[in-house]
């Protein structure tokens, strides 16, 4: 299980940081106790020339429990950084079709047309889960597209701009980057399954807040 983080970094000086680059220190997703790093693993990215980055991980003393620490320009089993995804599912919810979209994003057709597929299967959780998540931030929800695809792509995106209205660090960051932390990097996971849930217990939400001391 990885556990997302806000990341400041764009990837070349994520790439460029090595294992030097600064995480912030969580706590167990199970008990809440403090965690601590313990050691980590390299991950490829789908950028030119094929960065590695280096992936911190945290282990809970408590629970014996390690949890990778993954920045939130990513999402679980994705090469690609999430904006890049979540570009080329604008492009074809709004009806462009994969092959152009995925010349734009530089990636094969199978593999935008593969995004758009898990997408599609997961687009009414994901309303679901991000409207509630709008009404816990305080937003309104205003009538949705009756397209489920379109629906989840407008929720992500009120939720986030309601995120920066409260001043919230989910607000902070963007919006692709919001999208991957509060699903926990599931945005297009391969499971109906929702392993994260906030404070209020509602799905998708990661609930784990990292500090820095």
């Amino acid at each position: 299980m990885s556990i997302l983080w806000f990341c400041r970094l764009d990837v070349e000086s994520y790439v460029a940081a090595g294992r030097d680059v600064e995480v912030p220190r969580p706590r167990c997703p199970t008990c809440r106790r403090r965690m601590i790093f313990w050691h980590g693993y390299p991950r490829y990215v789908r950028k030119r020339g094929s960065p590695r980055i280096w992936v911190r991980r945290a282990k809970c003393q408590e629970c014996s429990v390690s949890h990778g620490l993954l920045p939130a320009f990513l999402l679980q089993r994705r090469l690609d950084p999430v904006n890049v995804i979540g570009g080329a599912l604008v492009r074809m919810v709004g009806g462009v079709g994969a092959r152009p979209a995925a010349e734009a994003a530089g990636v094969p057709h199978s593999t935008a047309r593969s995004w758009r597929r898990r997408y599609r299967a997961r687009a009414p959780a994901l309303v679901a889960a991000l409207t509630g998540l709008l009404v816990d931030l305080g937003g309104e929800v205003v009538r949705l597209p009756a397209d489920v695809e379109q629906a989840a792509l407008e929720v992500v995106v009120s939720a986030w701009r309601q995120a920066a209205r409260r001043g919230s660090e989910l607000g902070t960051a963007g919006l692709w980057a919001f999208a991957s932390r509060v699903t926990g990097g599931t945005w297009l996971a391969t499971t109906t399954s929702e392993p994260w849930a906030g404070a209020s217990r509602r799905p998708l939400i990661a609930p784990v807040p990292l500090t820095t001391s």
